[in-house]
């Protein structure tokens, strides 16, 4: 069992992990968490669900054959605005488009970009890509560590520059 932080409120989660509801940084008082290894829908609902603070979600990756019905589950009040990036955005839209913002994005760089725009104080960005790996990543290891990446690059870079 797991603690994690989010904002003001602690929550425990079983999964012990790299990659599976990892918390990656806390930037700005926005906690950033990897879920790479939810490769489909029923785990990144899972994941989505346990979380009991807002969220901007990034899912997406290159997949033709996840089943989306799972997230008819799913708890749309905490999550503000959705990511995405992948073949499958009409899809996606169409299912979240009712609830929520979709912003659909070309690749993890840019959700990630994005994502750090979005989210606010007290809020998750939570990557819970929702499909299998076959895109720019061999696995979901690889993508999950470019998500870190992208995460920590950029706020290495902020404290470079703070001050100036």
């Amino acid at each position: 069992m797991k603690e994690v932080v989010l904002g003001q409120k602690t929550f425990s989660i079983s999964r012990e992990t790299d990659h599976s509801f990892e918390f990656v940084a806390n930037i700005d008082e926005v906690t950033f968490i990897n879920d790479s290894k939810a490769t489909n829908a029923k785990q990144a609902v899972e994941s989505i669900n346990s979380v009991d603070t807002e969220i901007v979600l990034i899912l997406g990756g290159d997949d033709l054959k996840t089943d989306y019905s799972w997230f008819t589950n799913i708890n749309y009040f905490n999550i503000k605005t959705v990511i995405y990036f992948g073949r499958r955005f009409s899809e996606i839209k169409n299912i979240f488009n009712k609830h929520v913002m979709v912003i659909v994005v070309d690749n993890l760089e840019s959700a990630v970009e994005i994502s750090k725009s979005k989210a606010i104080k007290n809020q998750a960005v939570l990557f819970s890509p929702a499909c299998p790996s076959y895109d720019p990543f061999d696995n979901y290891k690889n993508r999950g560590n470019k998500f870190k990446e992208l995460v920590l690059t950029e706020t290495e870079q902020n404290k470079g520059t703070e001050g100036i």
